[in-house]
């Protein structure tokens, strides 16, 4: 209709979204070497070194947001039924699971001792907690994921027996999760679309960063947690030494996808602007695939989204810095306690 104003859902920042200190350019004509959505982007940084935060400098509609993810790692399908080395494997981190957050269960005697020497792997140890986003066992309890993608995690989750649902904005994923039997909701979940105190957990792995509004997410969780309740998400970490390291070719930019790149300090600010007080931020060991990409865009060469044997001695190195200096690991972890 002639004369209809356009409807920006994420505009370029003029100041800090959560410090209101000045901006800095970042980076400029950054590309899309990932998926190959046109353009050249801009990078801005908050001038205050306790908040830091990378924010992308450009006004996006809503169909603009949504053209970015015409291709994505998410349309690809979970991987739910399994057999031999990797069904042993998955009962190996169930059983690390149980050990550290007390879920129950039963798996067999080599899954037993597999599970008990990969729980003192940090890396092992870490993958079989994110699994369960980190979240003790809690009977019978409502959880929402934000950002489900393909629905790996749903099915993870319901198998370890919490009442699941999601919310998505992919159209392609909200049918594919319906088609695995789950009541998934399609929207943004800051819209109000969940009840208030009714929820035991809200998780979000690596969605904050797509999140127009991360500061209106995060007190959208507060407000639909019950007493008690956790705020369960990852993200790249924009201080990391693989973003200082990398710069433009740091894997975890990912323009235009991501429109903020929060860090320890930023996360765990946001998170008491909301009204958590209690709250943890802390590095995992995952940065692997992140560094290995990285070298990957550095030397020209096309990524792929799927990890492999290649990204092994990346691994090692993340765990190492993990271990060193965990707030600069490449992925960071924020968890908020009602």
């Amino acid at each position: 209709m002639a004369g209809r104003k356009t409807v920006i859902v994420y505009a370029s920042p003029e100041q800090c979204r959560y410090c209101g200190a000045e901006l800095a350019p970042y980076l400029t004509d950054v590309r899309d070497r990932i998926y190959g959505v046109p353009g050249m982007w801009q990078l801005v940084q908050c001038r205050n070194a306790g908040c830091a935060v990378i924010l992308l400098a450009h006004d996006l509609r809503a169909i603009d947001i949504s053209s970015f993810y015409q291709q994505y790692s998410t349309h690809s399908m979970p991987v739910i039924a399994v057999s031999g080395i990797k069904k042993l494997y998955r009962e190996a981190l169930r059983f690390v699971q149980m050990r550290k957050l007390s879920y129950p269960g039963e798996v067999n005697v080599l899954a037993k001792v597999i599970g008990t020497l990969l729980g003192l792997i940090p890396y092992f140890r870490d993958t079989a907690l994110a699994r369960a986003y980190w979240l003790p066992h809690r009977a019978g309890g409502r959880l929402v994921e934000v950002g489900f993608g393909n629905g790996q995690g749903l099915a993870q989750l319901r198998e370890l027996g919490w009442q699941v649902t999601g919310v998505e904005f992919d159209q392609h994923c909200v049918d594919s999760a319906r088609m695995m039997g789950f009541a998934v909701k399609q929207g943004d979940f800051a819209s109000g679309l969940f009840e208030y105190e009714s929820l035991d957990a809200v998780v979000a792995c690596h969605t904050i960063e797509h999140v127009p509004d991360p500061l209106g997410f995060i007190r959208a969780a507060y407000a639909a947690l019950k007493p008690g309740g956790r705020l369960m998400l990852s993200t790249p970490n924009g201080t990391s030494y693989g973003a200082i390291h990398m710069r433009e070719h740091w894997r975890g930019l990912e323009v235009p996808r991501h429109l903020s790149l929060h860090n320890p300090a930023s996360l765990h600010a946001m998170a008491r602007s909301a009204g958590f007080t209690d709250i943890g931020v802390w590095g995992t060991p995952h940065g692997g695939f992140i560094w290995q990409q990285s070298h990957e865009l550095r030397k020209g060469r096309p990524v792929s989204v799927r990890q492999s044997l290649r990204t092994l001695p990346y691994n090692m190195l993340a765990a190492v810095i993990n271990v060193i200096a965990p707030l600069k690991s490449d992925e960071i972890i924020l968890r908020c306690v009602k």
